[in-house]
């Protein structure tokens, strides 16, 4: 949702642009003038984020501003690991690099709030459920190969967005399908599981699959099965920006086609050093869950996205069910539309996790008889 900046907003965008870094200076002859004749009030505020309000204004750049003040108090270490991707990755596209300090409380904005200009990067989401698959799988092995060393100390760690997988959290959602009986009938359930009876997902084994999988994704992060790598945490929509051209030549069906490139990556703010499989998990959940095992790097990354995609679904339900009861003040979810979408996610996840067991017997067995 876009809106109009409202006087706050301003304020804050002329108070970050009087504070332009001298690497982004000398990096940009033209910066300095930009920032100082900028139209802000002319901008647009995206108010898609959770933690940040975004007004863009481009050719000039986009003013992140916190919403909370623990945003604020990470706002820095964000802009640090922008600017050491940006120097150190060599990407074959673009982050939104600072152009000036983070401004605060101390330059006069509302409390909780903190502001920075960084680089604007032009383009737009790709469309859901198509991807190029090369591109995909080619990010996956450039985020596979930075060397986080320097990014470390201002990474967040695994689970800092959701939390992890607490005995409280895991006994709500192996819940769910007793509340739900009681809340909805007995049949909401059965009726948006599409797997057989008594499969993974059913209402008799669903506390077993629960407490696997979430044991698993703890496990993997705790004592890692390979070794962790740069993670972002959100590959999709409009934080991954592209450009369309039409392609040379004609398509296999007669028709031209559109090619779509990889221009910026936005949002670093949940990247963590963690298991590299989570994303092509996350890239197949807007491209297509199904071009899962393309983008992957391997056969055993994209069964580990599998088992991934199950705690994603997890997620999901968890959510879903603390809308439920009087102490919610938001309307219950849609159940019989959500079901459908995410237990065949999790009856996947769990037989990708058995499959991924079962090729580690072997190995472990070989180890062993040396």
């Amino acid at each position: 949702m876009a809106s109009a900046p409202t006087p706050d907003d301003v304020a804050a965008a002329c108070a970050a642009a009087a504070r332009p870094l001298a690497s982004a200076l000398a990096a940009d002859d033209g910066l300095a003038r930009r920032l100082s004749e900028a139209d802000w009030p002319a901008g647009v505020i995206d108010e898609g984020g959770q933690f940040h309000r975004v007004l863009v204004l481009p050719g000039v750049g986009a003013v992140r501003m916190t919403r909370t003040h623990e945003a604020a108090a990470h706002l820095n270490d964000r802009m640090a690991t922008l600017q050491i991707l940006s120097t150190t990755a060599a990407f074959p596209f673009a982050v939104p690099v600072p152009l000036t300090e983070v401004v605060g409380e101390a330059d006069g904005l509302p409390a909780g709030m903190a502001a920075v200009v960084q680089e604007y990067l032009p383009g737009e989401a790709h469309p859901p459920h198509t991807g190029e698959v090369p591109v995909l799988r080619e990010l996956c092995r450039t985020l596979a190969g930075i060397d986080t060393t320097p990014l470390a100390p201002h990474l967040g760690p695994p689970f800092a967005y959701r939390g992890p997988w607490t005995a409280e959290k895991v006994a709500a959602v192996q819940s769910v399908p007793s509340v739900l009986a009681a809340s909805h009938g007995p049949g909401v359930w059965t009726d948006g599981s599409p797997e057989a009876p008594g499969g993974a997902v059913s209402a008799d084994r669903w506390a077993e699959t629960v407490a696997t999988l979430t044991a698993t994704h703890t496990a993997w992060t705790e004592d890692p099965v390979v070794t962790p790598s740069l993670v972002h945490g959100d590959l999709a929509g409009h934080n991954m920006r592209w450009q369309r051209s039409a392609a040379e030549g004609v398509g296999r069906d007669g028709d031209d086609r559109e090619r779509w490139h990889l221009t910026g990556i936005l949002d670093w703010d949940l990247a963590a050093v963690w298991d590299p499989a989570l994303n092509p998990a996350y890239l197949a959940l807007w491209h297509g869950e199904e071009k899962l095992e393309a983008i992957a790097r391997d056969a055993d990354e994209a069964l580990r996205g599998r088992v991934w995609l199950g705690w994603m679904a997890l997620e999901t339900i968890y959510d879903a069910s603390l809308r439920e009861g009087p102490a919610s003040d938001i309307p219950p979810a849609n159940w019989p539309k959500l079901l459908p979408k995410v237990l065949p996610r999790i009856e996947r996840a769990a037989e990708a996790l058995g499959r991924w067991q079962a090729e580690q017997e072997p190995a472990a067995g070989a180890v062993d008889g040396r």
